[in-house]
């Protein structure tokens, strides 16, 4: 299976590269022959093409990819006055930010950027839905993510129900993706609202005696089977779920998730192991978010960790070595690991660059470096819902 995998990326990784090679060559043929230089749009549209797909399996219509990178839209912030592309950045629909959220997701559509990292807890997606009715791009060319709870009811019906608010929200008649958000109801941390709504499902209300967490994940993820093979999603996966988490979608002989969404960059990669063992050893995309870190809002302890990954010498250095900034090296650090990436961002020059971080390939033994910083447990950063526990 490790082969398998292995072999995919790397033919995934290479066929791109020479999609990549021929976008930049046609864009340069233009300028040589005379021709005016590519609108933002053509340059948009060359530069979709060149971002590398990943292949889904499991519970995912047959022959589904998705691109390398997204956009995360889910931010730590509510307060407009930090402006547009200010710190930290403000995505909030209630706290009076959907103006920088509809400026944000049609820029990033603008400039080639074809996934959009959603979720209803991040409470702007009505807005993310409209803006993606005033571009250009056709919907069959997107793919959409988004997940049900947890500030949200886990549970059957509830999954269902906000199945229904995500696609009304969105103004969308299906998801190219949806995930269970959290393993459980109400972590209210990072930039998950908290709600007391308890689920109609007995397995998953708090107060029932039939409360169970394990039959609460399970109850729900035959919800979202169902959601799958209604024709909702073409694909279904899970989001922050540990290899046991996992396992007990095994135990229950149900179809298995296509992916799953964990923390990942320089300071979360080696202790995500057993997860990403576990994702090869089944063909489960492991997704990685929080790539750059969380810079506009959180910073790691030092001495051994640098405030940001994108500060670190390691980064800074290899960065320097190839010409490229440390936001491409940590991306394409993780491309070569095989991993998916949705970095948020409302900066049109750094979305750009987060698409234009596949042009060049990093040496096995800088892959190797970058995988030996050290990792960020809840010892040091306990305050952190993405620390890792010991």
């Amino acid at each position: 299976t490790h082969n398998h995998t292995h072999t995919r990326t790397h033919t995934s990784a290479t066929s791109i590269m020479s999609t990549a090679t021929l976008a930049v060559v046609v864009a340069f043929a233009a300028l040589c022959a005379g021709a005016p230089s590519a609108s933002e749009s053509n340059a948009g549209v060359l530069r979709a093409a060149a971002v590398p797909t990943i292949p889904l399996f499991n519970s995912a219509i047959e022959g589904l990819t998705m691109p390398a990178v997204g956009l995360g839209t889910g931010g730590y912030n509510s307060n407009p006055k930090v402006g547009y592309n200010g710190y930290p950045e403000c995505w909030s629909q209630p706290g009076g930010c959907a103006d920088f959220v509809t400026r944000a997701v049609k820029s990033w559509i603008d400039v080639g950027g074809r996934r959009l990292d959603c979720a209803n807890s991040y409470q702007n997606q009505a807005t993310v839905g409209a803006a993606i009715k005033e571009t250009a791009v056709d919907r069959k060319d997107l793919f959409i993510l988004s997940k049900v709870g947890p500030s949200h009811p886990l549970g059957f019906q509830d999954t269902l129900d906000q199945f229904e608010d995500i696609k009304k929200d969105m103004q969308i008649d299906h998801v190219d993706m949806l995930l269970i958000h959290w393993p459980f109801q109400n972590p209210s941390q990072g930039n998950v609202t908290k709600n007391n709504t308890e689920s109609q499902d007995p397995f998953c209300n708090h107060s029932s005696p039939e409360f169970d967490n394990t039959k609460c994940r399970i109850s729900t993820w035959k919800a979202m089977v169902k959601i799958f093979n209604e024709g909702g999603a073409k694909a279904i996966g899970v989001s922050n779920y540990n290899a046991s988490c996992l396992q007990e979608i095994v135990d229950a002989g149900l179809p298995l998730p296509s992916l799953t969404q964990n923390p990942f960059h320089i300071y979360r990669s080696t202790t995500q192991k057993e997860t990403i063992d576990f994702c090869k050893a089944h063909n489960i995309t492991f997704l990685g978010y929080s790539p750059l870190g969380v810079p506009d809002w959180h910073k790691f302890p030092g001495p051994r960790m640098s405030p940001t990954p994108l500060q670190d010498p390691v980064v800074q250095k290899i960065a320097s070595d190839h010409k490229v900034t440390p936001a491409q090296v940590l991306l394409q650090w993780q491309w070569a690991l095989g991993i998916p990436v949705n970095p948020r961002s409302m900066s049109q020059t750094h979305m750009i660059e987060n698409l234009e971080a596949y042009g060049f390939t990093l040496a096995d033994d800088e892959v190797q470096q970058l995988s030996s910083r050290p990792q960020d447990y809840c010892t040091d950063d306990p305050k952190f819902y993405e620390c890792a526990k010991q």
